[in-house]
C-alpha cells in the first residue's frame, strides 16, 4: 500500500493568491526516491513571476505548486532491482536518512508543477524527475539544509560560466545582485582570482549585500563613469546579466569594451542569464553592431554543478552567511508571498521551515 499519496504543499491558487494545503501525489514508480522537505524557499525570480501572473501560458497554469529551492530528509529509497540507470551513481546510492538537496519535480496528481519544489513530500522518479540535472544531491556533513536551499541558485549562474573564458586579470560586470548575481561574483573570483567584478545594482540594499564580494558595486544612474574610471577607459571585457530586467538587456553595449576588428582583438562577451517576463528590445542597432561582442545564453542549471557548489560551501569558499535571509514558518507562506511583493527588492530571500 503506497502511504505517499498526499503531502501538504505551498499552492498558488491564482495570481496574488497562496495557501498552503494537501496535494495529491503522483504514484511512486518502483524507481522512486521520496524526501520530504525540512527547507525551501521563495524565488524573488521565477516564484514572484508565477505569483503574479507574469509566466507565459504555456509554462503553467494554475492552481500549481511553485519552487525549486529546496532541502530535506530521504524517507524512502527504490524496490529492489528497480532500474536506475537515468540517476547518475552518486544519486543511485542515497539512502534513507540522507540529508539532500530535493529540487523540482515535474508533475503532480491534482495541480499543475510550476517547477514544483514547494511540497512536504516529493517524488523524484523517471515520471517526476528530469534526469539531465534535477536528481538530488546528498548535502555534506558541514553544510546546513538552509545553506543547501541557497545553493540551488548558485548552480544556474555557474552554468552560464562555464559558457565564459575566464581569462586571467579581465574586468567582469555582474548585473543584478540578487542570490544569481551575488553567486555569479563569488564564483568569478574562485574560478580566476585575479579577476575583477564590478557589480551593477539599482537597489541600495542589495548594493550594500554585493559590496562584500565585488571589487566595485555602483548604480546604474553612474555605472558608466565609474567603470571608465575603474578601467582606466577600457569598460568591461565581459558581462553576465543576472537581473531578469528585459529592459536592462537592450542597454548592455553601454558597459564593454571596444574590439573584435582584428584576428587577435578579443571581442567583448555579454552571457544572459536572467529570466525575463516581457520581449527584449535592444538599444538602436549601430550602437551594438560597432562592438563586435559575442553573445550566449542559458538556463536552468547542469548536471554536476550542485556538487560542486555544495563542495565549495563546505570548503568555505563560497559563502553564505553574509545574506541576509528572512525565515518564516511554511504555515505564513500566504503572507510571506504578499509581503514579498508589497517589498520587492527590499527583500534578499524568504526561507520556508517546514517544522512550522
Amino acid at each position: 500500500m503506497n502511504e505517499y499519496k498526499t503531502s501538504r504543499a505551498v499552492v498558488i491558487e491564482r495570481p496574488y493568491k497562496a495557501n498552503l494545503r494537501e496535494i495529491k501525489l503522483t504514484e511512486p514508480k518502483p524507481d522512486a526516491f521520496i524526501a520530504r522537505t525540512m527547507f525551501s524557499s521563495i524565488s524573488s525570480g521565477t516564484d514572484m513571476k508565477t505569483y503574479k501572473g507574469m509566466q507565459h501560458p504555456e509554462q503553467c497554469y494554475y492552481p500549481l505548486v511553485p519552487g525549486y529551492e529546496t532541502a530535506g530528509v530521504i524517507v524512502k529509497v527504490p524496490e529492489q532491482g528497480a532500474d536506475l540507470s537515468h540517476f547518475p551513481k552518486s544519486a543511485q546510492c542515497l539512502k534513507v536518512g540522507d540529508r539532500v538537496m530535493i529540487n523540482e519535480c515535474r508533475k503532480y496528481g491534482n495541480v499543475c508543477s510550476a517547477w514544483g519544489g514547494g511540497s512536504e513530500y516529493t517524488i523524484k522518479d523517471s515520471n517526476t524527475t528530469n534526469d539531465q540535472f534535477d536528481y538530488m544531491v546528498k548535502i555534506p556533513d558541514n553544510v546546513t539544509y538552509i545553506q543547501a536551499v541557497l545553493a540551488y541558485l548558485a548552480c544556474v549562474p555557474l552554468k552560464g560560466i562555464m559558457r565564459m573564458n575566464l581569462r586571467k586579470n579581465e574586468t567582469f560586470v555582474v548585473i543584478g545582485a540578487g542570490m544569481v548575481g551575488v553567486s555569479a561574483i563569488q564564483e568569478f573570483k574562485i574560478l580566476e582570482p585575479t579577476l575583477k567584478v564590478i557589480c551593477i545594482e539599482r537597489n541600495a540594499f542589495r548594493r550594500s549585500i554585493a559590496e562584500k564580494y565585488a571589487d566595485l558595486v555602483v548604480s546604474p544612474d553612474d555605472a558608466v563613469n565609474k567603470i571608465s574610471e575603474f578601467t582606466n577607459g577600457k569598460m568591461a571585457d565581459q558581462l553576465i546579466e543576472c537581473s531578469g530586467n528585459p529592459e536592462v538587456v537592450g542597454t548592455l553595449h553601454k558597459y564593454i569594451k571596444d574590439g573584435g576588428w582584428e584576428d587577435d582583438d578579443t571581442p567583448a562577451h555579454i552571457h544572459l542569464q536572467g529570466d525575463y517576463p516581457d520581449k527584449i528590445i535592444f538599444d538602436h542597432y549601430h550602437r551594438w553592431f560597432v562592438k563586435n561582442a559575442t553573445i550566449t545564453m542559458t538556463c536552468a542549471l547542469k548536471a554536476g554543478c550542485k556538487e560542486q557548489v555544495l563542495q565549495w560551501i563546505s570548503e568555505g569558499k563560497f559563502d553564505t552567511d553574509g545574506l541576509p535571509i528572512e525565515i518564516w514558518p511554511v504555515s505564513k507562506c500566504a503572507e510571506a508571498f504578499e509581503y514579498k511583493a508589497k517589498k520587492g527588492e527590499d527583500v534578499f530571500k524568504i526561507v520556508f521551515d517546514w517544522s512550522k
